[in-house]
């Protein structure tokens, strides 16, 4: 019998969960000793009314006040914009976050509360080659309180220790990692997510899915990334579909924020072997397509075209997806998943491919970006699986 493996859980948000629950919002601060917060956003969530809304409580409540708020995030937690909004921060004397949006507005919060936290003004400064590896023991406290407000079920970056970040010089989504970047509170209402269009609904259900996925089939994988990552898994497939068909549904909403929050713990806590995530991030930094479209055509992609990364744990993650495996190979067990993800695509209306057309000097840019990913120096991918994969992913 083999002696079980060494892992460390280290986990550090707070997670309400339930319809209305923003209303906790103004307390949680003042719990944390904070007088003067700053909204962080953007211009969609504003028009959307759900800034209104959530002013709405704080002045109800009277305290703590909102001094600011910050509605310049761009569809990616861009180097600029982070710069930007921690400067902005420093000028009103914000004494507490709070995020409210996707995840480009909740890791450009990372970002920002991580110079605040270390006394920097540029975050390229501190990720130099688009990585900050500041994980334990170089990883101390940034004591500046933080609360994310999630509106889309799939980043689940509010609790997570690491933060995509955008640098719009050399077009490449690098990684920030500190142990102290998830929220102090994450509060996950489902009345937020209510009006996200189908194609969202469906693109960021799918990044959730990406997110339990890598971490099953991570070597760095453990019996409670298992746990996690079955279950958001199941939640995802029986309730995705449910969401992109009726936006409406309170239940279905709550369990894919919840689903979307266990897969990117299991993630977060399963190493950097993200063979997914390596081409999505290259797709997105150079093409602009958006993170969570680009894992949901890649998933399959990455299961039929380097199924050896996956027969790790092919067991477990064919279970999770439903498979009965009596009989059955590893590799058909990754196989019979990649099938049950292609069959999810088609209820969720998620196209298999990316609808560009590119060209060869385009394919080959690609190659180059998903080869010097910085996922993909940590874990490289063989060149004819990267090959492979961008012939897939294109018409």
């Amino acid at each position: 019998m083999a002696t079980p493996k060494y892992f460390m859980w280290d986990y550090r948000s707070v997670v309400e969960v339930g319809s209305g629950c923003r209303t906790f919002i103004p307390q949680r601060f003042m719990d944390m000793g904070c007088k003067r917060i700053g909204l962080i956003t953007d211009a969609g969530i504003v028009s959307a009314g759900i800034v209104e809304q959530v002013e709405d409580i704080f002045t109800a409540q009277g305290q703590p006040r909102i001094v600011g708020i910050y509605d310049k995030i761009e569809p990616d937690a861009v180097m600029r914009v982070v710069n930007d909004c921690a400067r902005w921060c420093r000028e009103l004397a914000v004494d507490g976050l709070l995020a409210v949006g996707g995840g480009s507005v909740l890791d450009t919060v990372k970002g920002v509360k991580f110079l605040l936290g270390m006394g920097e003004i540029d975050i390229k400064e501190v990720m130099p080659g688009n990585i900050g590896p500041y994980m334990r023991p170089l990883g101390q406290p940034l004591n500046v309180p933080h609360i994310a407000v999630p509106t889309t079920a799939g980043t689940g970056s509010e609790s997570s220790p690491i933060a995509v970040i955008y640098n719009e010089d050399t077009k490449v989504k690098g990684d920030l990692l500190h142990p102290y970047l998830p929220a102090d509170y994450a509060f996950l209402d489902p009345d937020f997510t209510l009006g996200l269009p189908p194609k969202m609904t469906a693109d960021t259900g799918f990044d959730a899915l990406s997110h339990a996925v890598e971490a099953i089939s991570s070597p760095g994988t453990n019996c409670m990334i298992d746990a996690l990552s079955i279950q958001a898994i199941k939640l995802i497939c029986q309730y995705l579909p449910i969401a992109v068909e009726n936006g409406k549904n309170l239940e279905a909403r709550t369990k894919m924020l919840v689903a979307s929050n266990m897969a990117i713990m299991s993630f977060a806590m399963s190493g950097l072997f993200y063979p997914i995530h390596n081409v999505a991030h290259a797709v997105g930094g150079q093409l602009r397509v958006p993170h969570g479209e680009a894992n949901a055509v890649l998933i399959p992609i990455l299961m039929e075209q380097y199924p050896k990364h996956y027969l790790n744990n092919a067991t477990v993650l064919a279970d999770a997806f439903g498979v009965n495996t009596a009989g059955m190979t590893g590799e058909e067990m990754v196989t019979a998943a990649a099938q049950k993800v292609k069959e999810l695509q088609q209820k969720c209306g998620v196209k298999p491919k990316f609808t560009q057309n590119i060209d060869e000097e385009t394919r080959e840019l690609m190659y180059w970006a998903v080869k010097f990913d910085p996922a993909g120096l940590f874990y490289p991918l063989p060149d004819e699986v990267i090959r492979g994969c961008i012939a897939d992913a294109y018409e």
